[in-house]
């Protein structure tokens, strides 16, 4: 359990388009961070004010998730011959740009519409996103927020400028 990596069922997919009520939001935020790639414990790295390897129990007990097989894992890790470390670099570069623009614009509306208390808690969150799948909890958790602070413009806007600077 310490050490699995898990992916979402279609059941675990459902759950996150539809909000059934099945979890609460933190099971939600976990649900989100799982990935099929992500050991359990780096999922605990990075919420670490979550019990997330009891939320991952609880998830697989209610057919949300399932382990993925040590095969499928052995197959992924695959080796692709020569290439050059150039090419990655300039990507990894882009995409810090493009995750500090996406932190910017979530913070710039947090300041403006939500206050000091959301700016903190957002700054915390997004100091943990290392790739651009990592925004999507946290963007969902600003949105709903603004919304029911009535600021459903402010949210769409910022949901918007948020997904232009991470596809830039």
């Amino acid at each position: 359990m310490e050490n699995a990596i898990y992916h979402k069922t279609a059941l675990g997919q459902q759950e996150i388009i539809q909000r059934s009520g099945l979890i609460g939001q933190k099971e939600r935020q976990v649900l989100f961070m799982v990935d099929g790639a992500r050991h359990s414990m780096a999922l605990a790295g990075m919420l670490p004010n979550i019990d997330v390897l009891s939320i991952l129990q609880k998830m697989q007990s209610l057919g949300l998730i399932s382990a993925v097989s040590q095969s499928k894992t052995i197959d992924q890790i695959q080796f692709s011959g020569p290439s050059t470390v150039a090419p990655q670099i300039a990507q990894d570069l882009k995409q810090k740009r493009q995750i500090e623009a996406a932190r910017q614009v979530i913070l710039k509306v947090t300041q403006e519409y939500l206050g000091q208390n959301w700016e903190e808690r957002l700054s915390e969150l997004l100091s943990t996103v290392r790739r651009a799948e990592d925004f999507a909890p946290i963007v969902e958790q600003w949105g709903v927020a603004l919304r029911r602070s009535g600021y459903r413009g402010a949210a769409d806007a910022g949901e918007r400028e948020v997904k232009a600077a991470l596809s830039d």
